[in-house]
């Protein structure tokens, strides 16, 4: 009795805002350190680095350069540096995989206490004028992780019109943990006043972006209709589970559009694409932002297509 009546608190307490929004905050926090740290720098570090980066390329470059060669087109497509057997399972496995099982295993622990419901309808008053609703705030929290990630969770939203507003927000105004890491080194010598006034200036786009979107766009964006479940202890298996069946259906998606996302970029390499691009931008580049032209190296066009390619079909 103690215990449900503690949980019948807790749950009322996180539906008001003066006690929802610190209860909101500690949660943020804690996902962010979960996904954000543990899972994008340790877990990653490992399963790209060493497991896929390493292991894994050193045995498929080994038993296929056999059979072929790394500088021929057709070792250029299966082996090379966009290849269908070595970048697009080693970007897939090693880095998304675990950032997308990550994310499902909170989402699943989110979902099975009870707390997801109450978390949706707490901001759901305050993304309503964005063209979103309290299902929203999934994605924007994990994009401070990885922007790709949560591009992948607006899936949970209701319609194609609020995907596209929330991939616009993330995509202008979210930045992700490496984008973070950045930022602070660039404004740290610079002052407070500095990181706040950083801080204004995306909270300003955020707002104005999904405010003019939802105007401009034709539609409706749906309403929060959600069931609030009694706050909960989650049952271990029933977590695990959704977690292992979510990860494995991302695969199933995601892996057609990376191994043809390789294909067309190991196309374009061949035919110098990508060169003509960075010659394209360079007076970008090099004439009005004065940086090198390298700073839009051929792989970073490579990975950007795929990622944005990847990215449009979710959406």
């Amino acid at each position: 009795d103690m215990g449900d009546s503690f949980g019948t608190k807790l749950g009322q307490w996180m539906l008001r805002p003066i006690t929802g929004i610190p209860i909101l905050i500690l949660v943020l926090f804690l996902i962010y350190q979960t996904i954000g740290v543990f899972v994008a720098q340790i877990i990653v570090g490992f399963t790209e680095n060493i497991i896929m980066g390493h292991y894994y390329y050193n045995f498929i470059i080994t038993i296929m350069t056999k059979f072929l060669t790394e500088t021929s087109f057709i070792g250029q497509l299966l082996i090379g540096e966009y290849g269908i057997l070595t970048m697009a399972p080693i970007y897939l496995f090693g880095l998304l995989l675990p950032l997308v099982a990550g994310f499902y295993l909170v989402l699943s622990v989110m979902e099975d206490s009870g707390y997801l419901p109450r978390l949706a309808t707490l901001v759901d008053r305050s993304l309503t004028g964005l063209g979103l609703n309290g299902r929203a705030i999934i994605p924007i929290i994990l994009g401070f992780g990885c922007v790709t990630m949560a591009t992948i969770t607006t899936r949970i939203l209701g319609s194609k019109r609020e995907r596209f507003i929330a991939t616009m927000l993330l995509g202008l105004a979210i930045p992700c943990s490496a984008q973070l890491g950045v930022i602070v080194g660039l404004i740290a010598p610079l002052g407070i006043d500095l990181l706040f006034l950083y801080i204004l200036v995306i909270t300003v786009v955020f707002v104005l972006t999904g405010t003019i979107l939802n105007r401009i766009m034709p539609g409706e964006s749906s309403d929060l209709l959600i069931d609030l479940s009694p706050m909960r202890m989650p049952l271990i298996g029933n977590v695990l589970q959704k977690t292992c069946l979510k990860s494995i259906m991302f695969i199933k998606e995601a892996g057609p559009l990376f191994v043809l996302g390789a294909a067309i970029i190991t196309i374009f390499q061949h035919i110098g694409m990508l060169e003509s691009i960075a010659d394209f931008f360079a007076p970008i580049t090099v004439g009005f932002l004065k940086l090198p032209k390298e700073i839009l190296s051929y792989r970073r066009l490579g990975l950007k297509f795929l990622t944005n390619l990847f990215r449009g079909c979710l959406i």
